[in-house]
């Protein structure tokens, strides 16, 4: 049994020479210091008020104005400055408008749709 318990000691002295030397641990840096500082300190909790259990506010969404496109005869200058609107159906009279503008300097006539807000009527 000697020899048994000489070779578990040769084996043990073996093992504690084959471990390695602990590595150096780097500094820490301030910024982490603070940062753990800042995790331990506990929060703190608003207190929470019973006021005869008052249901939350609904919230309201704005109302989406109501636009319609409609179509106006625009009569326009040489340098693209809109001069006169008609409606659509006032097209003869654009037209008109159009010859007598265009003595002094050409205009000439466009169709362009435009966005009407339409105010709702209420009953």
């Amino acid at each position: 049994m000697a020899k048994k318990k000489a070779v578990k000691k040769k084996a043990a002295k073996k093992k504690v020479a084959k471990k390695a030397a602990p590595k150096k641990k780097a500094p820490k840096k301030k910024a982490a210091k603070k940062k753990a500082a800042k995790k331990k300190a506990p929060k703190k909790k608003a207190a929470v008020k019973d006021v005869g259990a008052v249901a939350p506010k609904k919230r309201t969404r704005r109302k989406r104005k109501q636009t319609i496109k409609k179509l106006f005869w625009v009569v326009f200058s040489s340098t693209m400055k809109p001069v006169a609107k008609f409606e659509f159906h006032e097209k003869k009279e654009a037209l008109a408008k159009v010859e007598s503008l265009s003595k002094k300097s050409p205009h000439f006539l466009q169709k362009r749709k435009e966005e009407i807000e339409v105010q709702d009527e209420q009953t």
